[in-house]
């Protein structure tokens, strides 16, 4: 979506219902209301900054070049590597002998190698685009990824003994200890 085209007619109107339930005043009568209006739309931006950052580093991991993003973003591969570039690197100087990186791995294939880690008991303690800082223990380890979207499938996950690892769109990232010895290396 381009700012040229200022949104989709469902866009605004999932908005505008936003919003609405948030108890904003649908037709502004004083300065008080226009206040409340520019501090939702304050969240909002910030909100859509972040998850636009998020969509870009979950589209790297899923292999998307710069030229394609720049080109979704109506702008050049330069200008787009410029922007979203991370600055989270795994290269960690004071990564300890009970830590690796694992990567890179894409959103293709971070779960299959999550699992073979976690046979060995490696389970993930950070995560960037392209890489798993990953932590070893004495037991086995599962690793789960979930869209963020279902809230209460992460809620019974968690009440199984689930940890998050993190949450950034468009997947939350748990594990759990499964109690039994890690195979040797």
């Amino acid at each position: 979506m381009s700012a040229e085209r200022g949104g989709t007619p469902r866009f605004n109107e999932v908005l505008g219902e936003v919003i609405s339930q948030l108890g904003i005043a649908e037709d502004p009568q004083s300065v008080a209301d226009y206040l409340s209006l520019i501090e939702v739309a304050s969240d909002v931006e910030s909100q859509a900054r972040t998850l636009l950052r998020e969509a870009v580093d979950a589209a790297r991991s899923a292999g998307a070049t710069w030229s394609a993003i720049g080109s979704t973003l109506g702008m050049s591969k330069q200008a787009a590597q410029k922007r979203f570039a991370t600055t989270h690197s795994p290269v960690c100087p004071a990564i300890g002998p009970d830590e690796r990186i694992l990567g890179p791995v894409t959103t293709f294939d971070e779960m299959a190698e999550l699992v073979l880690a976690g046979e060995y008991g490696w389970h993930s303690v950070e995560i960037g685009p392209l890489f798993h800082r990953v932590l070893r223990s004495d037991t086995k380890w599962e690793h789960a990824r979930i869209s963020m979207l279902t809230c209460s499938r992460r809620a019974a996950m968690q009440a199984e003994g689930w940890q998050v690892i993190r949450s950034a769109f468009p997947y939350t990232y748990l594990k759990r200890s499964l109690g039994t010895p890690a195979l040797v290396e």
